[in-house]
Order: structure tokens, then C-alpha cells, then sequence
């Protein structure tokens, strides 16, 4: 006789997120079961509440952003405007994927008022970046790039990329947002550039803290 297939958390995961982001807080862990294929019961051996179940679906991993991971080894390598735009574009992907999970996230919060994910120590939002920041502070130190206020750079940079996937998630319309991701990393690029490129000597080194 065959064993019993056997679902795994992140399948059920997956599966109450789609459920969850389509319907919101409403949708039942009857229509999450039906949707991953198994009986409600096994759900609550998982997960004690609906709620559990619901901030376990749209809480991202603790993994790093892949755009943000391994920035040191790419300290003093290759080409840096290539290197951002690469970072970019990655970046881009990164935030079409996880804004509608934080939306529904910061709807519902946990006690405190933030979303569970945002409640610990050094949020992820934070170590991003601080990852950011310190690759281009390493560049800068390398000589590769003038000398900036590297949290500013990188702020600028980070919430740039962040701005355009939020702007693609509220307005789906391509007539009213004609540009795509490459042209405007590109662009995007090419106008941070122009404040740290170690070819020019105007404009203050650092922002006054």
C-alpha cells in the first residue's frame, strides 16, 4: 500500500499566502486547506490560530535579500556602475514580491502596533540597508567611489528601486507607467553617479551627523 503523500509547512505556506493575499484576513483556513490539498485538521497541528497561520504565511524568511548578499566580495570588483545596476534590478524583483506580503502585514499588526516581522531587534529593513551602506562605504574607502555620506547614498539608492516596484503593485496600468525596470535602474544609476563618481572633486564629502 503507497504511504500518504506528505505536505510540507512551506507548501501550506505557500499556498495560504496566494489564499491570504487574495482575500485577506477573512479567508478561512477551510479555503487554505482546499487550496494546498489537505484537510483543515492538519493545519492546526501546525498552527495553533488562524492568526498564527496568517503572520507564519507573510513573514519573510530571515534570509538576506539576494540582492544585498555577498556585496562584500564584490567590494573592488568589476565594473560599479555595472555592479548597481545588477543590484537594481534585483532589487526591483525583490520588492514586487514582498510589498503586497508588508501591505497586508502592516493591516494587520501584531500588539505593538508593527508587523511581527518588524518587532524584534535589527528588522530586516534595517540590515538591508546597513549592507547597502557598508558596500558603498567599502568602495569608497577602495578609491572606487568619491567620498559620500555612504547611508545617505545608500538610501537614496534603496528607496529609489523600492519606490518603483510600489508604484508597478498600485498602478498596473502601462500606459500610465510606460518605463521599464532596466531603462529607470539604468537612469538611476547614471544620476547617483554623477554624485559619486571619484573623478569629481566638487560637492561635501560627507553630511554633517
Amino acid at each position: 500500500m503507497a504511504r500518504p503523500t506528505t505536505i510540507s509547512d512551506e507548501q501550506i505556506l505557500a499556498a495560504a499566502r496566494e489564499v491570504f493575499l487574495e482575500r485577506g484576513i477573512a479567508a478561512t483556513t477551510a479555503e487554505v486547506a482546499r487550496k494546498a490539498g489537505v484537510a483543515e485538521g492538519s493545519i492546526f497541528k501546525r498552527w495553533k490560530t488562524k492568526h498564527e497561520l496568517f503572520f507564519a504565511a507573510l513573514t519573510p524568511d530571515n534570509e538576506e535579500p539576494e540582492f544585498v548578499r555577498n556585496l562584500g566580495a564584490r567590494v573592488g570588483a568589476g565594473d560599479v556602475c555595472e555592479t548597481l545596476t545588477e543590484i537594481g534590478l534585483k532589487g526591483i524583483e525583490f520588492f514586487r514580491k514582498i510589498m503586497p506580503l508588508a501591505m497586508m502585514c502592516w493591516s494587520n499588526p501584531a500588539a505593538s502596533g508593527l508587523p511581527v516581522q518588524l518587532t524584534g531587534p535589527s528588522p530586516k529593513p534595517i540590515r538591508v540597508l546597513k549592507k547597502l551602506a557598508a558596500y558603498f562605504a567599502a568602495e569608497m574607502k577602495a578609491g572606487r567611489l568619491a567620498r559620500r555620506d555612504a547611508e545617505v547614498v545608500a538610501r537614496t539608492f534603496l528607496g529609489s528601486i523600492q519606490h518603483f516596484a510600489f508604484l508597478e503593485i498600485i498602478d498596473r496600468n502601462p500606459d500610465e507607467l510606460p518605463m521599464p525596470a532596466e531603462m529607470f535602474v539604468r537612469g538611476l544609476v547614471h544620476l547617483v553617479w554623477n554624485g559619486i563618481d571619484p573623478a569629481r572633486t566638487t560637492g561635501p564629502k560627507e553630511s554633517p551627523r
